[in-house]
């Protein structure tokens, strides 16, 4: 485990290169022209019921006021602090106070000769408003050369585009907010990069909606970073914008640094904190996390980081304890997907790419199949998401596609599920065969039709199987199946209605007993069925020719001592290790330990535009029915 000093040491070292770094690629910038203009136009920051920042960069000048007010007469004018960039040019940040919730202000920003046209932006509601909301989740916008338009489309003929044509002309009252878990530019130490890279093609919804960013890797710890950013107050000491939480509505947003790679010291105390109060506040219906790391990847399998899957553990916990869902929303893989905890209501949804290039179907030797992942698309992109508060509050995840380098789309439709924090569960299902005396050959489990009485879709089913009916928890086989599996451009559980489920490996003149319980697509589970005892007959003596018509058989319910468990086979490079059985935490490993150290765990990419082998998009990896959620030993690499 690594110590807060270490911890820190290794932030202090990443933030002295980064100032060297800094220093040496400036030397030698133009000065400015004597007349002010706005090097980054004013952009809306951190709003609350009652307050909000302002905050714009000028080629030069020392004045920072905003004049403001709820009709474009504006009226009032609010003083704020200055603080030198590069050369001439200084960074102005301005609060605007007294302000009063769910309502429209105008704005303008005055440094000198230098005046911004007039926008405007809408204060969240008062918490107990129990008034719907809508946001926006995309990351890993860094600029990819081949492609340095993605980001603005994204943007322009993306959002912007979409929500005003669909909710409404004006961009504040469509969208409260966007996340940005992190690589908001492809490298933080380059001064420039923020305003032409990152700023300029999101302009025009950064002036009217606050952006709330968490680090990712491409901003190298870089303090201009730390100064473009106004984020809630309440997180690190060293650098507030470093982690933070903030409340809209019914919903607890925590941001958090995943570069660190292991959850320790200030950041896990203050992580545990949020989730605490999370727990016990009864305003808070849902948790959202956004970070920049993956817990689990199928497009690009480096990425993932021990942090991440710390604060998925921690979340499956909040939901199954607290009665409240959450989704962790994260990037760093350029690509979408979405998972789902096979034991807890928590989301997994990575919001790339909205301009990084794409990691492709078949570019990484590395790429697998995840059993509690439904969808992956190699695509750019953004994900709104809808949140209802009140007495039946949910939130619906949707995602719009760009498409990528083969395949464009306009804003499409790919990937939609809806979660309600009170969801009546499914019916616990009955089981139907295998029971009694069976032949070999009768080796699927089968179980009755699902029924929901709130009317949901079957969502999944998880089978078991033990050699006792009293102790499920070292089992023969286990089975997890969603009713999607989006994995290289295949829907491969399209034909499964997720009622039946063949199990290979039974063992002939053994006792068996199994059980089965079905999820609708909410995320809620039905009870286990009540435990079912079959007896592999070798010989068949006296059993039925149809599986579906067994000898009846008078079963034991103690089946006997539980066997000890076999030894562990030798790790094998083909053995595809998923989260399957359990969701037991798993140690980091040493290796890992020195990596984060040395700063150089995470999936740092090594790779040219020639490189990246997007011809192979063609070469779909279809997953043989049986394959999935295939239980193995072998060690994970960390």
């Amino acid at each position: 485990m690594v110590s807060r000093r270490a911890a820190s040491a290794l932030l202090v070292g990443r933030r002295a290169a980064s100032a060297l770094f800094v220093a040496v690629t400036l030397v030698g910038l133009a000065s400015p022209a004597s007349a002010q203009d706005f090097h980054v136009a004013p952009y809306v920051q951190d709003t609350t019921p009652s307050r909000a920042w302002i905050l714009w960069e000028t080629s030069s000048g020392e004045e920072s006021a905003v004049a403001f007010g709820t009709s474009m007469s504006l009226g009032e004018r609010a003083a704020g602090t200055t603080q030198p960039s590069v050369g001439a040019i200084r960074l102005h940040e301005v609060e605007l106070t007294g302000l009063l919730p769910a309502t429209r202000y105008f704005y303008r920003a005055e440094t000198g000769s230098a005046m911004s046209e007039i926008a405007h932006f809408t204060t969240p509601p008062a918490r107990d408003a129990d008034t719907p909301f809508r946001i926006v989740a995309m990351s890993d916008m860094q600029i990819d050369r081949a492609n340095p338009d993605v980001y603005r489309q994204v943007v322009h003929d993306g959002i912007i585009d979409f929500a005003t044509t669909t909710f409404g002309p004006e961009l504040d009252t469509a969208l409260a907010f966007v996340l940005v878990p992190g690589d908001l530019v492809d490298d933080g130490r380059l001064y420039e990069s923020w305003a032409t890279e990152f700023f300029a093609p999101g302009a025009a919804l950064m002036a009217n909606v606050p952006f709330y960013p968490v680090l990712g890797n491409h901003e190298n710890d870089s303090e201009h970073y730390y100064r473009y950013f106004h984020l809630p107050a309440n997180g690190s000491v060293e650098h507030p914008d470093q982690w933070w939480a903030m409340d809209y509505a019914n919903v607890r947003v925590i941001g958090l640094d995943s570069n660190l790679f292991l959850l320790v010291g200030e950041q896990a105390d203050f992580f545990e904190g949020a989730v605490r109060e999370a727990c016990t506040d009864d305003t808070i219906d849902f948790v959202f996390v956004s970070l920049h790391h993956a817990h689990r990847s199928e497009l690009w399998r480096t990425g993932e980081t021990p942090l991440t899957s710390t604060v998925v553990e921690r979340m499956n916990r909040f939901s199954t304890e607290c009665g409240k869902p959450s989704v962790h929303f994260y990037g760093h893989t350029h690509g979408y997907s979405r998972g789902e905890s096979r034991d807890a209501s928590h989301l997994w949804v990575n919001v790339a790419s909205a301009g990084g290039n794409i990691d492709y179907w078949g570019e990484y030797a590395d790429q697998r199949d995840v059993a509690e992942v439904s969808v992956s698309q190699d695509e750019w992109g953004f994900v709104l998401v809808d949140v209802t508060p009140g007495t039946a509050p949910s939130f619906r995840v949707r995602r719009y596609s760009r498409g990528n380098e083969l395949t464009p789309r306009d804003n499409a439709l790919r990937d939609d599920i809806t979660v309600r924090r009170f969801n009546e569960l499914p019916s616990t299902p009955v089981p139907s065969m295998p029971r009694g005396r069976v032949r070999a050959e009768c080796n699927t489990l089968a179980a009755s039709g699902f029924v929901d009485s709130d009317g949901d879709l079957h969502g999944a089913t998880h089978w078991q199987i033990s050699e006792r009916c009293d102790d499920f928890t070292r089992t023969t086989a286990e089975h997890y199946r969603g009713h999607e599996n989006w994995y290289g451009g295949l829907d491969t559980q399209a034909s499964d209605d997720l009622s039946d489920e063949p199990i290979d490996g039974l063992v002939a003149g053994r006792f068996y007993c199994w059980r089965v319980r079905y999820r609708d697509r909410a995320l809620a589970w039905s009870a286990w069925s009540t435990p079912t005892a079959f007896l592999v007959d070798p010989a068949g003596v006296g059993v039925a020719e149809s599986c579906s018509d067994p000898a009846s058989l008078e079963m034991p319910v103690d089946l006997g001592p539980t066997p000890p468990p076999p030894p562990p086979p030798p790790p094998s490079a083909g053995c595809d290790c998923q989260l399957g059985a359990s969701s037991r935490a798993r140690q980091p490993h040493l290796v890992w330990l020195a990596l984060a150290l040395l700063g150089l765990a995470g999936g740092v990419r090594m790779r040219t535009r020639g490189q990246r082998m997007r011809r192979m998009r063609g070469q779909r990896m279809p997953r043989v029915r049986g394959q999935r959620n295939t239980r193995c030993s072998a060690a994970r690499p960390w």
